[in-house]
Order: C-alpha cells, then structure tokens, then sequence
C-alpha cells in the first residue's frame, strides 16, 4: 500500500480470526477485539473508511444484508451531499472512498450509515430467526444496545495526495481479487470496478474523484 499522513494499525484481530464462514471454530474472548483507534477529523475532503462485521461473520454475502447496508449509505450520502468515489462490500467487510464537503462531518456520516444499518442487519436476523449470529453480537454489545453486529467503530484515513486517492481506488477495486474470491476485479459485482470501466449502473452512486 502507498504512503498516507496517518497509518493504519494491524487489526488486533490477526488475520487468523476467522467466521463461522471459512471454517474456525475457536473465538477469542470478546475483549480482544476492542480496538485502540481514533479517528482524525481533519475537515472536508476524501475519506478511506472500513467497516467491519463482528468477528467478521461472513453476513455481508447475503443479498438481503448486503442491500441494506448499500441502501442506509445511499441515504448518509445524500444526507451529507457527500459523493461516493469507489467501493468494495467484501463477504465481512467493506471499503468506501468518500467526498465529505463540509468540516466535522465524518463522524455524523460514519454514525448515519452504521447506525441505521446495523439496525437493518438485525432486524433481519431477527426475523430469519439467525440465533448463532445474534448470539454473537450480543456479546458485543456495550450496554447501549442489546446487539452491535459492526465491530466497535469504522476506522477512516484522511487523504490528502492524489497520489494516495488514486492508489486507495486501485486498492478497492484489488480487494476481491487478494483475497480469492475473483480471478479478476471484473469478476466481483460488488464493487465499483466495472463501473469505471464500462459505465454499468451500479448499486451505489458513483462520482469520479476531483484529484
């Protein structure tokens, strides 16, 4: 990855945290995952933001879930007249590379999307009657909410060389690709990829990054 003003921490998690997806079994206690990470607000512009499931449950690969979330950052967007550059929604995580125009919005945008998409997410569980995963973000919760299926909080990177906006692009766009789950980033739907390259509609609205 290239260079950014503020570097991103190893996930405490390692990378041999796995769901109950790709085969693991042992969980580590819930206290593990709590995160020593906060996020810069350096005013308006470009940011890099990652949100991750719970102990990356792979529930993101469902297309209800998937839909849900991709709706609730529609709506953050248009709330904040922010634009959407590129993104990637992966089986237990996403990637968003975002335009926020007004200072101090990043925290209310992250706070928009999450919030009534976590919402979305359980209700849905709820009614699927998905016990082992409500299980699971009920050990989360932080006295506040009965589940939490995001981990703790988004993590984002202010971006302030054009350099860097367009190596995260390429990042995104890779990120299918790293972890096996496409031969090429054509391959992967849930990304925007395939929009830079031949104009599909997409199921997010996309914006070619000011650089």
């Amino acid at each position: 990855m290239g260079s950014t003003d503020f570097m991103m921490p190893p996930d405490p998690a390692g990378p041999q945290s796995k769901s109950r997806n790709e085969g693991g079994s042992a969980r580590r206690p819930v206290e593990s995952y709590r995160m020593k990470w906060r996020n810069i607000e350096a005013g308006g512009g470009y940011y890099y933001i990652t949100g991750t499931v719970a102990e990356w449950l792979s529930l993101l690969s469902r297309d209800d879930l998937r839909r849900a979330v991709c709706h609730e950052i529609k709506i953050a967007l248009a709330r904040f007249s922010a634009s959407l550059a590129a993104y990637v929604i992966m089986p237990n995580h996403l990637h968003v590379l975002v335009h926020l125009p007004k200072d101090g919005d990043l925290h209310r945008f992250c706070k928009c999307w999450r919030g009534r998409s976590a919402r979305r997410i359980i209700d849905l569980l709820l009614r699927g009657s998905d016990h082992e995963a409500l299980d699971i973000f009920g050990r989360h919760a932080n006295g506040r909410c009965k589940y939490a299926s995001w981990k703790e909080q988004v993590r984002a990177l202010y971006i302030t060389k054009e350099a860097t906006l367009l190596q995260k692009v390429n990042y995104i766009d890779g990120n299918p690709v790293r972890r096996g789950l496409a031969a090429e980033p054509g391959d992967w739907p849930y990304s925007s990829f395939n929009w830079y390259e031949g104009g599909r509609e997409d199921i997010l609205p996309l914006v070619i990054p000011e650089v």
